[in-house]
């Protein structure tokens, strides 16, 4: 289904989770529980560490209005990452020029084809200064900052900071053992 502007967009089916990619309507698949289960374990450790926070949110698969690449049909680009965490909330969406600061990806296959190219363009071209990929199958998570238009690969550490969170830790075995994993 062809997907060209924002109010085509708002007509798309409610029971169903959507991408808009090069006009392109693709409806995302449900996630297998596993997935799911580490999604909500990396939720609850961020609500946890952002309560003091007034403004914040963290939420699973929200829309990101992403800035079309060049000779992409339509007029929106959007995205919906396992996992946004912002310093403030939109009314509806994240909208071009106001997205979250971070977004997670969870891996289903080793390589991760989508999030390491596609999705990571698309993050890197919203200006989301970090995004992280989350690999259950080698207990991996990849930490990336965006810089000068592109993101970089952060040296793991334990715990996980992120850098628009000020004061926030992630543990990656407390994730991992709250997922099952």
């Amino acid at each position: 289904m062809m997907v060209l502007t924002e109010a085509a967009f708002d007509l798309l089916p409610e029971d169903g989770v959507f991408e808009v990619v090069d006009g392109r309507a693709v409806q995302l698949p449900g996630h297998d529980i596993p997935h799911q289960k580490l999604v909500v374990a990396l939720l609850d450790a961020f609500r946890q560490q952002l309560s003091r926070w007034k403004s914040a949110l963290v939420i699973p698969q929200a829309n990101v209005f992403i800035p079309r690449p060049p000779d992409s049909l339509g007029e929106i680009q959007n995205r919906v990452p396992d996992l946004v965490v912002a310093s403030f909330q939109p009314a509806m969406r994240f909208h071009q020029g106001e997205p979250p600061e971070l977004v997670a990806e969870v891996l289903t296959t080793r390589r991760g084809n989508a999030e390491r190219a596609e999705k990571m363009d698309d993050y890197a071209r919203a200006g989301i200064g970090e995004y992280w990929i989350v690999n259950p199958l080698d207990r991996v998570f990849e930490v990336y900052h965006l810089q000068d238009g592109d993101y970089v690969l952060q040296p793991s550490s334990s715990p996980l900071r992120p850098r628009a969170f000020q004061g926030v830790e992630i543990n990656p075995d407390v994730i991992w053992t709250a997922a099952g994993i």
